[in-house]
């Protein structure tokens, strides 16, 4: 599961156009970043070996950029991580989400240098390899 994976799905539940992967476009007063988060957990191994490993685990933060109007942003951003926290069984070209998890509010982390407010939402997606 990559960035790139994740941006695709938060598209097609968000239906947004401007979701983007390891970036934004702060030209835009409303669009959705998507990055690996920095605390990833220790990959797992089962007994049976790495081709026996189905199951995976990786974190993902998700930069709501939206208007200069901070209670829109958190509004959308409130939206956002309930749309996620929905999302199951959800199947991409490389992976099948089994689900996934936010497992705390999102976090107002201010304005951009034009005025647009941001908000992130760390999420965890638990998947099966294709």
């Amino acid at each position: 599961m990559t960035a790139l994976n994740m941006a695709d799905v938060l598209a097609d539940v968000l239906s947004l156009d401007a979701v983007y992967a390891g970036r934004i476009d702060a030209n835009q007063d409303r669009c959705v970043g998507v990055y690996n988060a920095r605390n990833q957990p220790a990959r797992r191994i089962c007994i049976g070996g790495a081709t026996c490993t189905r199951m995976h685990e990786k974190r993902f933060t998700v930069l709501i950029h939206w208007t200069d109007n901070p209670s829109q942003a958190e509004a959308q951003a409130e939206h956002a991580a309930a749309a996620i926290e929905r999302i199951r069984n959800y199947r991409t070209e490389d992976a099948g989400v089994i689900r996934f998890a936010v497992p705390s509010q999102p976090v107002s982390v201010g304005f951009d240098e034009r005025g647009i407010a941001e908000y992130a939402i760390e999420t965890k997606v638990i998947y099966e390899e294709a």
